[in-house]
């Protein structure tokens, strides 16, 4: 049976020597829930940026009104933007989450 010391930092604020688990556990969760609704936020998100270009272009989307270079780029943004912010979150999570290195 190994004897904690209460004055050692690592032990108190209830946390191990690598961190909480059960924070662990619920951020694996919510990254596993965004990536399951990947295929229906990207549809849809690219649906009402679509519908926003064509309100501000004025066009039916018809080959001859619309600019295939925006719908492609914003197609392209459309898609990448979910997995992009989900490791931008994870990656800000896990900075603020890291355990802080003591000189010795």
């Amino acid at each position: 049976m190994a004897v904690v010391d209460p004055y050692d930092d690592e032990h108190a604020s209830g946390m191990g020597p690598f961190g909480s688990r059960l924070l662990a556990v619920g951020i694996g969760f919510a990254c596993v829930a965004v990536l399951a609704m990947l295929p229906f936020l990207i549809p849809v998100t690219f649906y009402v940026v679509a519908n926003v270009y064509a309100l501000t272009k004025g066009t039916t989307f018809s080959s001859a009104t619309a600019n295939d270079g925006v719908i492609f780029t914003l197609l392209v943004l459309s898609v990448a933007v979910f997995p992009v912010a989900l490791a931008v979150m994870v990656a800000l999570i896990g900075r603020a989450l890291s355990p802080k290195r003591r000189r010795v």
